[in-house]
Order: C-alpha cells, then sequence, then structure tokens
C-alpha cells in the first residue's frame, strides 16, 4: 500500500482489489462513492484542501518516476509497484472529482481530474482491471470565478505602482530644493488634480468584482436552494460553511477591510482630513502584515502536521522492519513533499517579510513627520520594496512545482513502458468482448479530453 493511501485509509475505507487467476477485477471505487452516506463524505470535505494538495504531490512524484524511466534503461520501479501507484492516483482523482462534483461544484477542477483519471485508466486496463462506461457527464469546466481571481492579481501589480509612484512624485514636490523647479512643480500639481481622484476612485472599485464572487459563492453554498445539489443540501450548514471558508476566507477578509479603507479614503478622508487617510493607509498596512502572517501560520501548520505525519511512519517502519519497498516509496515520496513544502515556505516567507517591510517604509510618511525628506525617502523605500516584491514573486513563480501528469497522455509513454518491461502480462485476462468496446470507448474518451482542453 502507497504511503498516501495508508494514511488516508481510515478515512477512504476502501481497499484496492487484487488480480484472481485469469480474471480481471472490475475496478468499482467511483460505485463505492456513489452508495456512501453525507456523513462518509463530510470530513474528506472539510479536509479537501489537504487531499489536494496530497493528490498534486503523489501525481508529481509518478509523473517524474515515469519520465525517469526514459532516461534510464534499468528503472528501479518494479511493474507491481507501478501499477499500485497508478491505482492509488486513480482513487485519489476520483473521491477528489466526487467532492468538487457534488458537494464543492468546481466544475474546473472536475474537467481536470477527469482528464487525468483517462490517462490512469488507459494504463490500468492493460492487463490490471475492467472499468465500466463512466455514468456521469463530463463537467463543463467554468472560469468565471477564476478568471476574476486572476485578473484580480493582474491588475493589483498595476494599482500598487499606480500609487505608490504618484506618492513619490507628490512627496518630492515638498522638499523645497524641488518645489523650487516652478515648472515640474506646476506640472505635478496640474496633473495630480486628474491622477488624485482617478487613483481614489480606482482604489475601492478595485475590490469590488472579487468581494462580489466571494460573497455569492459563500451565500450559494450556505443556503440551500434549487442551485444546490442534493448531495450538497445534506452535508451540515458547519460543514459547506467551512469547505467554503477555506478556500475564501484570506480574499473575503483582506477585500472587505481594504474596501472600506478605501472608500473612506475617497469620500472622508479630503481636503483638511487628508492626513488622517494616511494615518489609515498605515493602519491598513499593518492589517496586511498581521493578515499575511495568519494566513502564513494557518498555512504551514497544515504543512508541518503533513510532514510530521510520515517521518513519524519513516521512523516506525525503520523500527519495526518493515518491506523495504514500502519504505523506499515513503521515503522518495516524502522528498517530493518537502520540495513542495519548501516553496510554501519561500512563498509564505516572501509575502510575510515584503508586508512587514512596507509597513515600517510607510511609517516614514506619516504627516507626523513633518520633513519632506524624510516622507520623501519614505515612499521612495516602499516603492523600491514593492519592485523588489514583484521581481522576488515572478522568479519564485519560475520554481513553483509542477504536476506533469498530464504530459504523459502522449501515446509515446505508453509505448516507452511497455518497451521497458511494464503492462506486460499473461496471456489475455479477459474475454474480446469484454474488453474491446470498453477499450474503444476509453481511447476515444482519452482523445477527446485531451482535445477539449488543449482547444
Amino acid at each position: 500500500m502507497t504511503a498516501v493511501l495508508r494514511r488516508l485509509q481510515s478515512q477512504i475505507g476502501y481497499a484496492i482489489e487484487k488480480k484472481i487467476g485469469q480474471t480481471l477485477p472490475q475496478w468499482g471505487y467511483s460505485h463505492f462513492l456513489a452508495k456512501q452516506s453525507a456523513g462518509y463524505f463530510e470530513p474528506l470535505v472539510r479536509h479537501h484542501s489537504v487531499l489536494n494538495f496530497e493528490y498534486s504531490v503523489f501525481c508529481t512524484k509518478l509523473a517524474n518516476d515515469i519520465l525517469a524511466i526514459e532516461h534510464n534503461s534499468t528503472p528501479n520501479l518494479t511493474n507491481e509497484a507501478l501499477v499500485e501507484r497508478i491505482a492509488t492516483a486513480l482513487i485519489l482523482s476520483e473521491l477528489l472529482a466526487h467532492l468538487y462534483r457534488y458537494y464543492l461544484t468546481v466544475p474546473r477542477e472536475v474537467a481536470r481530474l477527469e482528464a487525468e483519471q483517462a490517462i490512469f485508466r488507459n494504463w490500468l486496463k492493460k492487463g490490471y482491471f475492467r472499468f465500466s462506461q463512466p455514468q456521469t457527464e463530463s463537467a463543463t469546466p467554468g472560469f468565471f470565478a477564476q478568471k476574476v481571481r486572476e485578473k484580480t492579481a493582474e491588475i493589483n501589480w498595476v494599482r500598487l505602482f499606480a500609487i505608490r509612484t504618484r506618492r513619490v512624485i507628490t512627496t518630492a514636490i515638498l522638499i523645497p530644493t524641488v518645489r523650487d523647479l516652478k515648472y515640474f512643480y506646476q506640472f505635478v500639481t496640474y496633473l495630480d488634480q486628474f491622477a488624485r481622484p482617478t487613483i481614489a476612485y480606482f482604489s475601492w472599485l478595485f475590490y469590488i468584482p472579487r468581494l462580489t464572487v466571494n460573497l455569492l459563492l459563500l451565500l450559494k453554498h450556505c443556503i440551500p436552494g434549487y442551485w444546490m445539489n442534493n448531495e450538497e443540501k445534506k452535508l451540515s450548514l458547519l460543514t459547506r460553511l467551512q469547505a467554503q471558508l477555506q478556500r475564501r476566507w484570506f480574499e473575503l477578509g483582506n477585500d472587505s477591510v481594504w474596501l472600506v479603507g478605501s472608500l473612506f479614503n475617497c469620500f472622508v478622508f479630503t481636503g483638511t482630513l487628508a492626513p488622517i487617510g494616511m494615518y489609515l493607509a498605515v493602519a491598513l498596512a499593518l492589517f496586511d502584515a498581521l493578515w499575511v502572517g495568519l494566513r502564513a501560520y494557518i498555512e504551514l501548520s497544515r504543512l508541518k502536521e503533513l510532514e510530521h505525519y510520515y517521518r513519524k511512519k519513516e521512523a516506525e517502519f525503520n523500527a519495526n522492519e518493515h518491506p523495504q519497498e514500502e519504505l523506499d516509496e515513503l521515503k522518495e515520496y516524502r522528498q517530493q513533499l518537502q520540495q513542495y513544502i519548501d516553496f510554501e515556505w519561500q512563498r509564505l516567507l516572501l509575502n510575510v517579510t515584503s508586508v512587514i517591510c512596507l509597513f515600517f517604509a510607510m511609517c516614514l510618511a506619516i504627516p507626523l513627520i513633518t520633513n519632506p525628506v524624510i516622507t520623501f525617502i519614505g515612499a521612495a523605500l516602499v516603492i523600491a520594496i514593492t519592485i523588489i516584491i514583484y521581481l522576488n514573486v515572478q522568479v519564485l513563480e519560475k520554481q513553483r512545482p509542477v504536476n506533469p501528469i498530464m504530459k504523459l497522455a502522449a501515446p509515446q509513454y505508453t509505448e516507452l513502458l511497455k518497451n521497458r518491461g511494464f503492462f506486460k502480462m499473461e496471456d489475455t485476462l479477459a474475454s474480446p468482448n469484454q474488453t474491446s468496446q470498453s477499450d474503444l470507448r476509453l481511447e476515444d474518451s482519452l482523445s477527446l479530453t485531451i482535445l477539449n482542453l488543449t482547444c
């Protein structure tokens, strides 16, 4: 049994059937899921984010193992171990697809998982399992909410650079030496008549789309109605709320506070009250530091719990002289998991460090400090830190671990595995009537799924 399946066995409660004699076992996990009550899915829905994270780590390890075979003429991976890992990936994929289809309603994730399932089934049908025709319709991906998030993240950099560049220029002209440059001072003052209200309005309008989408989706999954699946209605309100807040709590809190603060700065703290707006901006920067720190603590605690479990399990295996093959699989999985955890550490540490630096830099720009040079230095530090953060984020994104499982949809990898001695079984294990039609359906399904994802 793989390390991931062993950890989740008490929750999943399903064992992979083994081949007996010449008869191929029927793959039955999807039917097993269909028979389960809401009580079975409640803990899985509450911890779906961890489950999805582990699935990504496991698939990355599986894909890297198969890709490594291409460059290794004598792979250490045995046929039995490979089949067990592919079956584990299929179980996790079907479980996640079931959760995303019926309880979380994320068609985009369902479509992705179904495409990956087609790859796993295409391998496992080659002499290991029989698969029945899927009873559920393929999900049509919905990308609106995801597009809103992506565009918000992209536009946020434009917003930050616009606000902070303006502040550098407007504080620079307060320095007596710069103020003496008459034409430059008049030019900046004239432009700021248009830039200030434009940026002020954009600052609060920016938060509305993502906040609206998250609020509507939160209400959609908490208030029963015709829009809710019957399966989701059977979950408790607390479970539905917890599942949605796991996905949206950070954005909801961040956007709500910044929307209110930006509205005050736009409509209330103007004219003679404008200096108060700067104090509010510093307070919002402090909120950012605390909020990002809280997210880092929650996410890293979750990852450390996972890492601790597998480290403890490895120590148990060593103490009890567990089979070497299972111990090796556990160690390899731990190494892949550690790569993901290291990346998350870097990403969250960058976020926390950047917002703390921004907070202290903004403190130099408060009206209490009357020296315009110090105010300008504070504004310049803010824009400099923003540029450094942006560049580091771009570099870090290139280091993000990628799940390359879809690359293995290419027929060449199936042929590669066959040529290296994998998927070579004894004489045919099922009658032609049992396999030929289902094989054709699976091949067609795989081709259509890959075609839809690439169009």
